[in-house]
């Protein structure tokens, strides 16, 4: 194991290089001189060994910084440093070199004779001691580390690492040991103190390690006599069990014994005078992320030790493409920690890896069976834990116990209300923690203005066995309900008024425990009223966050553990927001949507039932947006109009407003969607209501919403510059706001159109792509679909229609399915028409828009059924039909553009019109119809529409 694979140096055979009056001896990192130790760094002796290694041979700078600096980027500065301190050593002159030469511009030459001879480790008298453990397995992933902490005592004589159980304090500990041990003339003692019970007696082991004879006197006194006048380190390892005693012993020593140092890895800190700690991190590890390649995984060192480990535990374990991402997820859940990396890999010759990713539930159980030769803490992580649990006082365990109830992060307020009781007063608790803390066994994360906790996810598990084995768990866990009630209890009502990114700040991290707590709730000993509780107060929560699935999935088991019978009026209330968050769940999931209106009129019936107006306009907007949804507009129209009755204040009456704007526009009422839409912005409303870009109400982002609308009617009405504009500022407004749905709702349905009507294909394309990754990342299904159509449009407008036509008939297909109508399906029946006719299919193509407009024209969806008419006459006219027939549908198409005022559908109209007569010979009338049309655009004349206009009228001329 990387924490104690260790075994103690015998007599094991060495080469010694003898050259002048020197004596290197390269495995134990040692230089005499005149068999005196020479005190050199450890980097300078790296170039020494490599430059006599390969004598009379030039090795290159760069050979050279690689073995001193390895996996490290530094100056050549740095090598010409190392290696006048090698010549100051050596006694070499500079201007008559005697061993080594510079080759400008290459490198350096050892030049001076030298002879090899093997030698016995323990058989050199002259060698200074070293009882340092000798390593079993290399060290991986610790080279920084390493380099730091080696740093730290040219400026301190104590440096002490810190962290965890297994996160490999010995392991660093020693190589940095090993590294500066020829600094030290009269070498290096290491001594493990965690098998010592006793702290009395750890000056004694201290001095019967460094092999001073026993005397009946205090041994402190001896030892400062033994050391006074020698340079060397002393090596504490594993102080915790006897912290009190180290760290006295070592500040006496320290003060005594002026030229020693001390090297200490304990789970705290010794607290000593001029002691610099070092707290130890985890392995690193690839962020979460697709794609990631077996190549790119094993530049992370706790990949690179899982991997190692497994195939050296004599399986045929194949790290590939495949494995990389099962494997980070297996390193992650572990934090990293060297030790359950490493027992996690020696399983997967039993389980694979797959089956390791499974078990991690049962992590304690599952890591054990570490080497056999290893100390028996480290033989198991729940033992390794252990070992650090049972070091603390009573109440500290009682309060790391009961931290065990929270996933994630958490403050100090919740661990205060939590853990607090007559075994743990709060005045305790706070100092409880910070002795925590010190003691590697909770983490902080202290770079903000308040701190937040965690603990690692071994540990939590191991605590959480202990909780339920006292039989405090359900205790425990009913005071975290009730914190979080407590604490979620203004999230409603600030959702609405405070920005989204300081409202996630304040109670995105109540995400995971309000899971903690539901699972509790609706288990066997749990308890149904806390679980419905915590739902409605966590509504806001999963919305702001996106999470429509988890809402649904929850609000709809709230649902069901209700019982039948007489419901008070608190009751009645949790009832409603349960029915209210549960429609607007279905609204935005696949296969749910015709579910929603019928959930929303519950919603409502009991907000009419309790008297409550503000309720009733949030079920009035629910109703509204799943009608509006499922294509029901004469419905949708309805709702909104009994929303503008209720509306009591400014933002109401300005949502009232979009809503007709909507409603209207769907049904081709573009003259009244648009004076709806003039009144929504001229409202005043303040600015913390809407002109803040998270404004949320109804727990969907209204204020974005309200940027949106008028952008389809600005180009309809022939404005297109000023469409994209308010495309932009809507889109970078949802962005600014974080808040996924409202992304998605802005890409899908205002972005992607218009940049495919004004022809911006490349920018449609990234819009596209980021719709349907935000989408998938969401898991927003209705979006992705639109987002999967919207590519499809893409295709058959760039000319790849052979593409598009089966991915918008797949994608089409699954709206119906899933009973999803759009804003959007009949202009994708329109695009699915131009793609089959430009393939040949016309047939289909003719049936299918004259469907379509059928449809439009039932449904009284009349948006865009001007240009469906002109699709059908393009169709007709490469079908050879008649002129007549042809000329009729363009003229309807044109007729109906005029009564809705929709200038962009009549322009497309009249230039197809203009083909059909210029191909017909009446280039006059074509020109004439055309001109009259395209000056009365007063912008976008850089738009696909408008160039190719222009480029018709200057043919026709």
């Amino acid at each position: 194991m990387q924490e104690q694979a260790f075994q103690t140096a015998s007599a094991v055979t060495d080469v010694a290089t003898k050259f002048g009056s020197f004596l290197l001896y390269p495995e134990r990192h040692l230089l005499l001189r005149d068999d005196e130790p020479v005190t050199i760094g450890s980097r300078a002796l790296d170039i020494l060994i490599t430059l006599t290694e390969r004598a009379g041979e030039v090795v290159t700078k760069d050979e050279l910084i690689s073995r001193a600096w390895p996996n490290t980027t530094v100056e050549e500065s740095n090598l010409r440093a190392q290696i006048a301190l090698l010549r100051k050593v050596l006694g070499d002159d500079h201007a008559a070199s005697r061993y080594i030469a510079a080759v400008p511009s290459r490198g350096y030459r050892f030049i001076a004779a030298l002879s090899r001879f093997e030698v016995e480790n323990d058989a050199s008298a002259t060698a200074a001691p070293n009882n340092l453990p000798r390593p079993l397995s290399k060290t991986i992933g610790r080279d920084e580390a390493i380099k730091v902490v080696e740093g730290r005592f040219q400026r301190f004589r104590l440096v002490t690492l810190v962290g965890p159980g297994g996160m490999g304090k010995t392991t660093v500990g020693l190589s940095v040991a090993e590294k500066i041990s020829s600094s030290y003339r009269h070498g290096v003692c290491f001594l493990d103190l965690a098998p010592i019970a006793n702290p009395q007696v750890v000056p004694s082991v201290l001095a019967s390690q460094l092999r001073l004879p026993e005397t009946s006197g205090d041994p402190i006194a001896a030892l400062i006599t033994h050391l006074r006048e020698k340079r060397m380190l002393l090596v504490f390892d594993s102080c915790e069990l006897v912290l009190d005693a180290t760290a006295l012993l070592a500040e006496t020593l320290l003060r005594e014994a002026p030229t020693i140092d001390i090297l200490a890895t304990s789970r705290e800190a010794l607290r000593v005078e001029g002691e610099s700690v070092y707290r130890l991190p985890p392995l690193d590890m690839p962020p979460p992320a697709a794609g990631l390649t077996a190549a790119d995984a094993l530049g992370f060192a706790a990949i690179r030790l899982f991997v190692e480990r497994a195939t050296s535990f004599g399986s045929e374990y194949t790290f590939d493409d495949d494995e990389a991402p099962l494997v980070t997820h297996i390193c992650r859940q572990l934090d990293g920690i060297a030790l359950a990396i490493e027992l996690a890999a020696g399983r997967v010759e039993a389980f694979g890896t797959r089956g390791i990713a499974e078990l991690l539930n049962d992590r304690l159980r599952l890591l054990t069976g570490g080497r056999r030769t290893a100390l028996p803490r480290h033989q198991t992580l729940s033992a390794t834990i252990a070992w650090s649990y049972e070091a603390l006082s009573e109440p500290e365990q009682t309060v790391l116990r009961r931290l065990a109830v929270f996933a994630g992060d958490f403050g100090r307020d919740a661990v205060t209300t939590v853990a607090a009781d007559l075994t743990a007063p709060e005045n305790n608790v706070s100092n409880h923690l910070a002795n925590l803390v010190a003691k590697s066994l909770v983490q902080v994360d202290a770079r903000g203005k308040v701190a937040r906790y965690r603990l690692l996810d071994t540990t939590r598990a191991y605590l959480l066995d202990r909780l339920r084995q006292g039989g405090e768990f359900e205790a425990v866990m009913r005071r975290l309900a009730q914190y979080l009630l407590e604490v979620l209890k203004h999230s409603h009502e600030e959702v609405e008024t405070m920005p989204s990114g300081e409202w996630l700040l304040r109670y995105g991290s109540h995400i995971n425990n309000v899971r903690t707590v539901l699972d509790w709730a609706y288990s066997d000993r749990g308890d149904t009223e806390t679980g419905m509780a915590i739902t409605v107060a966590a509504i806001p929560l999963w919305y702001q966050l996106s999470l429509v699935d988890e809402c649904l999935t929850s609000v709809q088991r709230a649902l069901l553990s209700i019982h039948p019978g007489e419901r008070r009026e608190e009751q009645a209330r949790k009832i409603m927001h349960l029915y209210r968050a549960l429609g607007l769940s279905q609204a935005f999931k696949v296969g749910f949507a015709p579910q929603a209106p019928a959930t929303f009129s519950k919603a409502l019936e009991i907000a009419q039932e309790l008297g409550d107006v503000e309720a009733q306009a949030e079920a009035l907007w629910g109703l509204w947006f799943s009608l509006i949804g499922l294509g029901e507009y004469r419905a949708s129209l309805m709702q909104a109009e009994r929303f503008i009755a209720l509306a009591g204040n400014s933002l109401d009456h300005f949502i009232g407003d979009r809503m007709l704007s909507m409603t209207l526009f769907c049904m081709g009422d573009f003259r009244g969607a648009r004076h709806h839409a003039d009144l929504m912005l001229a409202r005043q409303v303040s600015i913390a209501e809407i002109a803040s870009t998270s404004s949320v109400r109804f727990l969907f982002g209204q204020s974005v919403s309200a940027r949106i609308q008028p952008a389809q009617l600005l180009w309809m009405q022939g404005f297109p510059d000023q469409a994209m504009r308010a495309v932009e500022t809507a889109v970078d407004a949802a962005r600014s706001s974080g808040h996924a749905i409202s992304i998605c709702e802005a890409l899908a349905r205002w972005s992607c159109p218009v940049l495919v009507h004004i022809g911006d294909l490349a920018a449609a394309d990234a819009a596209i792509t980021e719709l349907l990754d935000l989408a998938a990342a969401n898991s927003l299904g209705p979006w992705e679909v639109f987002g999967r159509c919207w590519k499809a449009a893409l295709l058959i407008n760039q000319g790849v229609s052979d593409r598009g036509v089966p991915l918008l008939r797949k994608a089409l297909a699954e709206l119906r399915q899933n009973k999803l109508f759009t804003l959007y399906n009949v202009r994708f029946l329109g695009i699915l028409t131009q793609g089959l006719a430009s393939v040949g299919q016309l047939a289909e193509a003719r049936a299918l828009v004259e469907a379509a407009i059928d449809n439009s024209e039932k449904m009284e969806e009349l948006w865009c059924v001007a240009e469906l008419y002109r699709i059908k006459g393009e169709v007709l006219w490469q079908g050879n039909a008649g002129f007549s027939e042809i000329e009729e549908c363009f003229v309807h198409s044109t007729e109906i553009s005029r009564q809705q005022d929709a200038l962009s559908w009549e322009l497309k109209t009249t230039m197809s019109f203009a083909r059909l007569l210029r191909d017909h010979g009446d280039t006059i009338r074509a020109r004439q119809s055309l001109k009259a049309v395209y000056q009365r655009f007063t912008e976008g004349f850089a738009t696909a529409d408008m160039i190719a206009a222009k480029a018709l009228l200057t043919e026709l001329s």
